[in-house]
């Protein structure tokens, strides 16, 4: 494989040093300190997705870059390179990984741009509430339920935008306390809302509420939904009353399929 100039350069000028890394970046299954800094200096989008260990050091040095930053090989984060992390100024993906210690979400949470932690299947009420401080857009969308506490702490967000569409089911409590949250809300898993929850989202106040996996509506929640100020999806929404739909194509942030046109 031919290696670009600019990595020759970076890397010392020699191809002995250079065959340690592949252009094609997702190749790369070790990483030195040298030339993670290389990388991250020369890269805006930066996929390092053959990595399956990393290193505080390693980590510290792919963050003084200004990079999009995808690490989805790895399974485990250390709070040492979380921490280093968190100092990407960029997006962040993490995908790989399935659980999260809540001393690495309180790290992952100084992270100040968009961070994908889809991965994650299980999130302790500690973690979540740690991960609430962090400021970019947060997607969990690997998670399938939530507790009523985690979902409190969720809702104290500071980021823009909440990503939680993996959640098939939620309770009203939960639903009540994630209608809170002030940036854009992602609960496009859910098939079905009770009246109840659909009131309770009806008075969330951020720009955007997706709800896409929903395909059915009562018309108590319909009604209670078409009051909602800012842009509400329902794209899979494919069963609805007359009035229903009636009521929610009244309100031109609401997206509905063009059957129910009124």
């Amino acid at each position: 494989m031919r290696f670009p100039k600019w990595l020759l350069a970076a890397m010392g000028g020699g191809h002995s040093m250079a065959e340690e890394l592949h252009y094609n970046t997702n190749d790369i299954k070790t990483l030195t300190t040298k030339q993670a800094k290389a990388l991250a200096h020369r890269r805006k989008y930066l996929d390092l997705n053959g990595l399956t260990t990393l290193s505080a050091e390693v980590a510290e040095a792919l963050a003084q870059g200004k990079v999009r930053l995808s690490l989805n090989g790895l399974t485990t984060l250390s709070v040492e390179a979380a921490k280093g992390l968190a100092r990407v100024k960029g997006w962040l993906f993490l995908e790989g990984l399935t659980t999260l210690s809540d001393e690495a979400a309180k790290a992952l949470a100084q992270h100040e741009c968009d961070l994908s932690l889809n991965g994650l299947t299980t999130l302790s009420d500690e973690a979540a509430k740690a991960l609430s401080q962090h400021k970019g857009r947060l997607s969990l969308s690997g998670l399938t339920t939530l507790s009523d506490q985690a979902a409190k702490a969720l809702a104290e967000h500071k980021g823009d935008g909440l990503v939680l569409n993996g959640l098939t089911t939620l309770s009203d409590e939960a639903t009540k306390a994630l209608a809170q949250y002030k940036g854009n809300l992602y609960l496009s898993g859910l098939t079905t809302l009770s009246d109840q929850a659909a009131k309770a989202l009806a008075e969330h106040t951020g720009d955007l509420l997706a709800l896409q996996g929903l395909t059915a509506l009562s018309d108590e929640a319909a009604l209670a939904l078409s009051r909602r100020k800012g842009d509400l999806y329902f794209e899979d929404l494919t069963i609805l009353s007359d009035e229903a739909a009636k009521a929610l194509w009244a309100n031109p942030g609401i997206q509905l399929l063009d059957k129910f046109e009124q």
